[in-house]
């Protein structure tokens, strides 16, 4: 009989899982006067910051890491929010969170066999995911110029999750009535957290102006000791994206 290797997973009996959540909705009538007010207060914001104020910002690129499923090297697509605080020191210097990730893909396996008469047959799903979460001091040299390049450096802290499926049936003649077959079934899924930690960073990067609060960001990231239970995710990651500075 084969087996199968697996990273993490524990199958168990009847783990089909369904979750429920509910929602309230405010009935103070004076609620409605909220969301004007909080619009006059952006764009109050945006129309005094002149492009320095905090923004938000979203960014795709891609990354070379390690491969779960054969342990080589893969280029994955990368995708990041980023959340700015405003540019301080007259300029020079600004403080960025960023949450990014990758899909890492997605390996299958499955088994079929006769153990003493019995057809055995299973089936394993596993889809990879790596999630980080980054804070960085990000410098400034030429200030309020109007083509902008930075260098930073910060610490991350990473997940690397394996959402899986499992599937298991086991069919049988019944000894008493030849011809009778039954099929006895188990089915599971879950999540696991893989491997997980702390990681520091650098990066270099250059901000373009193309109106007063818009920006297009061109970025590279290099990962240091991201690493745990084996796995290796550390490298380079190139990002292109925009930021809307309030």
């Amino acid at each position: 009989k084969e087996s199968i290797q697996r990273w993490g997973q524990q199958p168990k009996m009847d783990l089909i899982q369904s979750l429920s959540c509910g929602s309230a909705v405010p009935t103070n009538r004076y609620g409605i006067w909220k969301l004007p007010a909080i619009i006059l207060l952006c764009w109050a914001t945006t129309c005094s910051a002149g492009g320095n104020g905090p923004g938000i910002g979203f960014k795709i690129g891609a990354q070379t890491i390690e491969s779960p499923s054969d342990f080589e090297k893969t280029t994955r697509a990368r995708f990041e929010v980023e959340i700015a605080s405003p540019r301080f020191g007259n300029d020079f210097f600004d403080l960025a969170l960023t949450f990014g990730g990758s899909s890492l893909g997605s390996y299958h396996d499955d088994f079929a066999g006769y153990d003493d008469g019995v057809l055995i047959e299973e089936f394993y799903s596993d889809h990879y995911f790596l999630f980080d979460v980054r804070l960085a001091g990000r410098l400034y040299p030429l200030g309020n110029s109007q083509i902008k390049p930075y260098v930073g450096a910060g610490i991350g802290y990473f997940w690397f999750l394996d959402s899986w499926d499992y599937e298991y049936y086991e069919t049988y003649e019944d000894p008493f009535f030849p011809g009778v077959f039954y099929t006895y079934s188990e089915a599971g899924d879950g999540r696991d957290t893989l491997a997980n930690g702390l990681f520091p960073f650098v990066t270099a990067g250059l901000m373009v102006p193309i109106a007063s609060n818009f920006e297009l960001q061109f970025e590279v990231q290099y990962h240091y000791d991201k690493e745990d239970a084996g796995f290796d995710f550390g490298g380079p990651a190139y990002m292109f994206g925009c930021q809307y500075r309030f």
